[in-house]
């Protein structure tokens, strides 16, 4: 005599509000990941600059690099709600 387990499957509601929840904290990750890199870089530019006594990076940093890094920051301040 073979017992055969039941096994209870999750419904497919919580399946799909786990993906939606587990996307969201993934994009989150992202945006804050790129946002620490760009402003990383930024720092490391401006730095570069300093001590080599040249404005050509420091520039280009804020030029470039900061309007990302801004944008990349009201966006995930936008995204999570109470920021």
């Amino acid at each position: 005599m073979e017992m055969k387990k039941e096994t209870k499957s999750s419904p497919l509601w919580f399946k799909w509000a786990l993906r939606v929840l587990l996307g969201y904290a993934a994009l989150l990750a992202l945006i804050l990941a790129i946002t620490i890199i760009v402003i990383l870089v930024t720092f490391t530019l401006i730095v570069i600059d300093g001590v080599t006594e040249s404005s050509q990076l420091g520039q280009f940093s804020e030029q470039y690099l900061v309007p990302v890094s801004e944008f990349m920051w009201n966006l995930f301040t936008w995204l999570v709600p109470g920021l």
